[in-house]
């Protein structure tokens, strides 16, 4: 983390040199294009001028004319004025000048070099057809103003403190970055160690905020992921110990019989115990794909009467098989629902198993449109469900006080089941009081 800090820094200083490089280019190359383009019309007109103030005198006269005019003008420090008259061979004669600069001021041609000093450039041309040369400067004004040993204009100057500010300013901002980072890495080393028992606090104006805070909530994901698990894995070793255990036990008993008809009874319950761990398995299996990935949903209509009284026949037959005699009414409120007929078809059967299961005489499964949404109703009369217990039920092998008996049938499972069918429908699962007096469960999706 440190040595990435440390380059991202590195990066943006040289990005602010450069920065401060191509814009002190670019303003000497405007400024000096800028001043040399308004220049030309103005020096021009000044040499007009000076030759229309010199033409009347002789020759002789024309340094101390221009002595004058210089003197009323004033001195040339800060706009375009005249410096200097010479003649070329006085010209020729000062260094920095060649016989090519001098043919160049010979034509008539303006002729300019800048000033030793940088604040300015100097213009050199003859007059009125003659070896006299007029000698103007042109300033920089006061747009250069030397700093630092004669190396940056003020104007320069001013860029590298604005470019030195923004660098301090995203320094400090890289630093609460940085810190932000190391908060994030801390708490991925702890999750990766297996701890959870903690939060990311981080200011809600930070630029890493909506990372933390996804990371505390994938977090608490986790640990809750984790800790259903281990449950499960609790749940699943108790739930199948005891028809294991039981299944033992009728065989230690059926190795011992002293008759047949005793050892065809534990046999009986023995099968009976292999019927429950091979219920148990399937439920589970069932559960562990659900929960583990979406299924391939096969949505269609279904035909919602002849859909109910099938799956209502399987749970009178299972009543039946266990000597209840349970009233189960069909209500079919539309003819038609959108949804895969298998994984419905189950969430129903579980949900009649469970109300037939806990019925006293009469169980109701109901299927319509309600606001345009497709709801699943099974009522029965049984004793109810508490409000603090619903919720609960929904989760793997959880049963009530009342209902932890092993003989009464199921794994505590079904329900979980009837859960996952609704989310991968799109929709939930929920516990209410039934208008029959015990309980209701309900599939929207």
């Amino acid at each position: 983390m440190g040595k990435l800090f440390l380059k991202l820094w590195l990066l943006v200083l040289l990005a602010s040199l450069a920065s401060f490089q191509i814009q002190r280019f670019v303003f000497d190359w405007s400024m000096e294009k800028t001043v040399a383009s308004n220049s030309n019309e103005r020096f021009r007109r000044t040499y007009v001028m000076i030759e229309e103030v010199l033409a009347p005198f002789p020759k002789s006269e024309w340094p101390a004319r221009f002595a004058r005019l210089k003197e009323r003008v004033g001195s040339p420090e800060v706009y375009l004025g005249p410096l200097r008259i010479l003649t070329l061979a006085e010209l020729a004669k000062e260094d920095g000048f060649n016989a090519e600069n001098i043919a160049v001021i010979r034509s008539e041609k303006p002729y300019s070099r800048d000033l030793p000093n940088g604040l300015g450039y100097e213009i050199f041309q003859t007059i009125l057809g003659t070896d006299t040369v007029v000698v103007l400067k042109a300033p920089f004004a006061k747009q250069k103003t030397w700093f630092v040993f004669g190396i940056l204009t003020s104007t320069q100057f001013t860029w590298l403190v604005e470019s030195s500010m923004y660098a301090l300013v995203l320094y400090l901002w890289l630093r609460l970055f940085r810190r932000d980072m190391l908060t994030l890495e801390k708490a991925a080393n702890r999750v990766g160690e297996g701890r959870f028992d903690f939060h990311v606090d981080m200011r809600k104006g930070a630029a890493l905020y909506p990372l933390a805070d996804s990371f505390n909530k994938m977090k608490d994901r986790i640990s809750a992921l984790l800790g259903s698990h281990k449950n499960l894995t609790n749940a699943i070793s108790h739930e199948f110990r005891t028809p294991i255990t039981r299944l033992r036990f009728r065989h230690e008993l059926a190795m011992h019989a002293t008759n047949i008809e005793e050892k065809d009874k534990e046999l009986r319950l023995m099968n009976t115990a292999i019927d429950q761990l091979d219920d148990l398995s399937t439920e589970l299996l069932e559960y562990a794909r659900l929960d583990r990935e979406a299924p391939k949903l096969d949505v269609g209509p279904i035909d919602v009467e002849p859909w109910l009284n099938e799956i209502a026949d399987d749970a009178r037959e299972l009543a039946s098989a266990t000597g209840r005699e349970i009233q189960i009414d069909v209500f079919a409120d539309a003819d038609e629902i959108d949804g895969d007929y298998r994984y419905l078809s189950r969430a129903a059967t579980n949900l009649l198993q469970n109300a037939v299961r806990y019925a006293k005489q009469r169980v109701e499964l109901r299927v319509g449109m309600v606001d345009g949404k497709r709801t699943m109703h099974v009522d029965d009369d049984g004793a109810g469900i508490p409000i603090a217990e619903r919720d609960r039920l929904f989760e793997p092998f959880t049963r009530l006080d009342s209902a932890r008996d092993r003989q009464s049938g199921g794994a505590g499972i079904g329900l979980a089941i009837v859960k996952q069918i609704a989310f991968w429908h799109g929709g939930s699962a929920q516990i209410t009081e039934s208008k029959l007096g015990g309980t209701r469960v309900s599939l929207t999706w």
